[in-house]
């Protein structure tokens, strides 16, 4: 080997020691730390660890003001779940613990671990301010390792450390799937985990499903469920799968787009249950920006079945409900579309598709035709910025240098009360009301459902308006009553 006078990176020393203690990663105190949150964010935070003992275990936090007084002193302590995530049973213990009723807009200082078993090096975050419009974070497409697994995770992980040093002021992260290569490899999760905790550790990290996730039986990534806690308020039977961000004035919908590769099995009625459940969360939002992420791209850069299925299925609702901006992945270049409209470039009206790959996995062709810039063979990620005025992505390298940018324009759209009490309830699974409609203009089963659940009362004399148009007021007061 030719000596080249560098040091090694720490990154790449974990993953040389993963190597030699044979594919199973030791730990001498809790690692692989993980934070996100199930909750308010400006209020709640969930961290997710591995340990390789079975134990009671711990979340100790502290505010830094507290923490500079007195260390962990003054720290309250919440009880971690652990369960072992091996798929032999063979012992590999996953811990998480939640904290909630925290205080808005604050730094803390955590630990994670256990007098018995150590603990780990002390961590921060910070929690959301309860009454911001900005937000900012960062996107990192495909991770996915190729031929050199351990080498690929140890070179992200050194584009995780330039995202974590060049950006403080980040809310969370979000990934685009296929974080590993394989779904069932405990073991590569643990490398992803251990190499992106300098990351991982100080934002809140929130993913979407990739194929690789899913290579189970049924189609469901399971591994990937068991190891991390996202919010539950998808569509029922998907939870985790599906979920909602709301973060300042921007709201992030995470999507498993792999349900259309049809290895789930689902029915005619499952589809049309998630996807009025994705018209519904984009319906209701009163967010200035709404920002999907999905894993299998809706405008594809290569031919690919399951992209078609989502172009068909999912693109008329993102233009129809006022999505501002699309995050992708999967084909492993970096492109970003002119924004589109019903298949046509329309600067104007249209929605930019931004296909993100973080790792060193890369396709060398793509269809360019309705691409605004394509860049191959370059690991990169993006920093999404949004505010009451604005929403920009910058892209950048592994170095971060930006190597391009856009400034998104916003889309709206009008929905009317009834319309969005038909999306509703089509996403409930289209239920069957108990009683008759109490409303004289209104008999449906829709209406008559959503007012059986205590979601609408109507106008007070006797009718319910289902052609007026929707308020934010009366979308914030549907959206508090669920």
């Amino acid at each position: 080997m030719k000596k080249s006078g560098r040091k090694i990176p720490l990154l790449l020393v974990l993953a040389l020691t993963f190597v030699l203690l044979g594919g199973t990663l030791a730990y001498g105190a809790p690692s692989a730390i993980t934070l996100s949150w199930t909750g308010d964010p400006a209020t709640d935070i969930h961290v997710s660890w591995r340990d390789s003992e079975n134990t009671d275990a711990c979340l100790q936090l502290v505010t830094q003001e507290a923490y500079d007084r007195a260390a962990f002193e003054e720290a309250a302590e919440f009880a971690a779940s652990v369960e072992d995530v091996s798929l032999d049973g063979g012992g590999a213990w996953n811990y998480q613990a939640e904290a909630a009723s925290l205080q808005p807009d604050t730094a803390y200082v955590y630990r994670v671990g256990s007098e018995e078993t150590g603990w780990s090096e002390q961590k921060t975050f910070r929690t959301q301010a309860a009454d911001s419009d900005a937000v900012t974070f960062a996107y990192l497409g495909d991770v996915q390792p190729d031929s050199d697994t351990e080498g690929d995770y140890a070179r992200w992980g050194e584009l995780c450390r330039t995202v974590y040093e060049q950006n403080p002021a980040l809310a969370f992260v979000l990934l685009g799937g296929d974080m590993v290569n394989s779904g069932i490899s405990l073991e590569q999760f643990d490398l992803f985990r251990t190499c992106g905790e300098v990351l991982f550790s100080q934002f809140p990290m929130f993913a979407t499903a990739g194929n690789h996730e899913s290579n189970f039986l049924g189609g469901k990534p399971e591994l990937m469920l068991k190891l991390f806690a996202w919010p539950e308020n998808g569509p029922e039977g998907f939870e985790e799968e599906f979920y909602s961000l709301r973060v300042g004035d921007c709201q992030v919908l995470v999507l498993n787009s792999w349900i259309y590769s049809g290895e789930q099995n689902l029915t005619e009625a499952d589809y049309a249950r998630v996807n009025a459940w994705i018209a519904s969360e984009l319906a209701g939002s009163t967010a200035r920006w709404q920002v999907v992420v999905t894993h299998v791209p809706v405008q594809a850069v290569h031919s690919d079945n399951t992209a078609a299925a989502l172009l068909a299925n999912w693109a008329p609702i993102f233009e129809q409900y006022g999505v501002d901006l699309v995050l992708e992945g999967h084909q492993h270049v970096y492109s970003r579309s002119y924004p589109l409209l019903n298949g046509r470039i329309d600067e104007e009206n249209g929605i930019p598709y931004i296909m993100g790959v973080s790792g060193s996995k890369f396709y060398d062709s793509a269809d360019e035709s309705k691409a605004a810039c394509t860049i191959y063979g370059t690991s990169n990620y993006q920093l999404v910025e949004a505010n009451a005025d604005s929403l920009t992505v910058s892209t950048r390298d592994a170095a971060g240098q930006e190597m391009d940018f856009v400034s998104v324009n916003q889309r709206t759209f009008t929905l009317t009360r009834g319309e969005y009490i038909e999306l509703l309830w089509q996403a409930a699974g289209s239920p069957a009301p108990a009683g008759a409609s109490p409303f004289t203009d209104d008999r449906s089963d829709s209406v008559t459902w959503a007012y059986e659940e205590g979601l609408i009362l109507g106008y007070g004399n006797g009718s319910f308006g289902g052609g007026d148009l929707l308020s934010d007021a009366q979308r914030e007061l549907i959206q508090a009553r669920r």
